[in-house]
């Protein structure tokens, strides 16, 4: 089966989100025997069966439809995934015969998010009577892009074959939004992880970096710094338990939308710069080894898709603290493979943070059963396959 991919990013040009995801499909394909080539956007080089129209995004998608034409042509592409691609004007084009001579693909648009949603989560909010407003950049991610997101995904929810999203919530968000407009199925098939990447393992890091761990429980975030990530919320909590647990070290991997200035402030001001961490943006490859280095991964958003960095954490054998929203909800059975919280309940997220850190007992029997649950239900290739099988359907 000819296979084309569309995704806006693809690795290695960000730190998890849908380019990890579009790239394990991929090999995931390959593996089975079928033939895939990957439409998409960004700073890395164009390879044989890569294709990158432009480093900008905004320039990408517009380039990319023509490109998306010529490979379905050349390659005689039987299915195409969008995978939380903004490259759908083309599909208007789908009943223009001379185009496509052999047919057009099959379309199964795949998304990881709601840009309704997103719109939503982009706003100011006060905790502990202190206001935290997103940035100028996610302001113009609010008022610019997501509207651009949602009319371009509009086009792919109406013009595909197939709608799949990740979530039992973000269903429920499509069916209230685009489904309102186009009535379809929507089908619910998850992220996934290789977990022979991520598993437990000796972290290869920095020397000081692990002597600096030494004798503390290590709290770990991984991700990108927004409003909804709620990365305040979890300093709060942390100076909550702080005072019993001095030996509690929170470290920070990840950056951006110009947070780090208000973090550093917020860990000042609550006097807890000895139990925080930051570490900053890291490759990748070294982030199962931060992941090794510690004992709890927590992410306590306001909204998400199907977090790659949870599904990282539980393949690698690490308790969860998490928010009960989005696909958080599918995928941590609370108290059995992590917990979850209310978004915003410092109270809850406190309590349930001393939990993790004063029985250790009990983390590590979290983290075993949260790798067990990964190994059951969310490997790439048994999520390749579900695709596959609605490729074939």
């Amino acid at each position: 089966m000819n296979i084309l991919i569309l995704t806006d990013y693809y690795p290695p040009d960000k730190l998890g989100g849908v380019g990890e995801i579009a790239k394990n499909l991929k090999l995931a394909y390959d593996a089975k025997g079928h033939d895939v080539w990957v439409l998409t956007t960004g700073e890395s080089a164009t390879t044989e069966r890569v294709v990158r129209s432009s480093k900008s995004l905004i320039k990408g998608v517009l380039l990319n439809n023509l490109h998306a034409i010529k490979l379905i042509r050349r390659h005689k592409i039987d299915v195409i995934n969008a995978h939380q691609s903004t490259t759908t004007l083309f599909l208007l084009t789908k009943h223009v015969p001379f185009l496509y001579p052999g047919g057009f693909p099959k379309v199964i648009n795949s998304f990881q998010v709601s840009y309704f949603e997103e719109f939503k989560n982009i706003r100011s909010i006060k905790v502990r009577d202190r206001k935290y407003s997103p940035t100028r950049k996610e302001y113009i991610e609010k008022w610019i892009l997501s509207p651009m997101h949602i009319f371009l995904d509009l086009i792919g929810f109406i013009f595909s074959s197939e709608i799949t999203v990740v979530s039992s919530e973000n269903k429920k968000e499509f069916e209230r939004t685009y489904g309102r407009i186009s009535r379809k199925k929507i089908k619910i098939i998850p992220n996934g992880i290789s977990s022979s990447d991520f598993k437990p393992m000796k972290p290869k890091l920095d020397k000081k970096y692990l002597e600096r761990l030494k004798g503390n429980t290590v709290l770990l975030y991984v991700g990108v710094f927004r409003v909804r990530k709620r990365v305040f919320n979890l300093l709060y909590a942390l100076a909550e338990i702080a005072r019993d647990n001095p030996d509690v070290i929170l470290v920070l991997v990840g950056g951006g939308r110009d947070y780090e200035d208000d973090i550093m402030s917020l860990i000042d001001e609550l006097g807890i710069k000895k139990n925080v961490l930051f570490v900053g943006r890291v490759p990748n490859e070294k982030v199962v080894h931060y992941l090794n280095s510690a004992d709890v991964f927590c992410l306590l958003s306001s909204y998400e898709g199907m977090p790659i960095a949870i599904l990282e954490a539980m393949s690698s054998g690490k308790a969860v603290l998490t928010s009960r929203v989005s696909g958080m909800i599918d995928l941590i059975e609370d108290g059995k493979t992590g917990y979850l919280t209310e978004v915003d309940g410092i109270d809850e997220i406190s309590e349930k943070l001393s939990l993790l850190v004063n029985d250790a007992e009990m983390t590590k029997t979290l983290g075993k059963n949260a790798r067990q649950s990964i190994l059951e239900k969310y490997e790439w290739s048994d999520i390749a396959d579900r695709y596959i099988e609605l490729f074939k359907s």
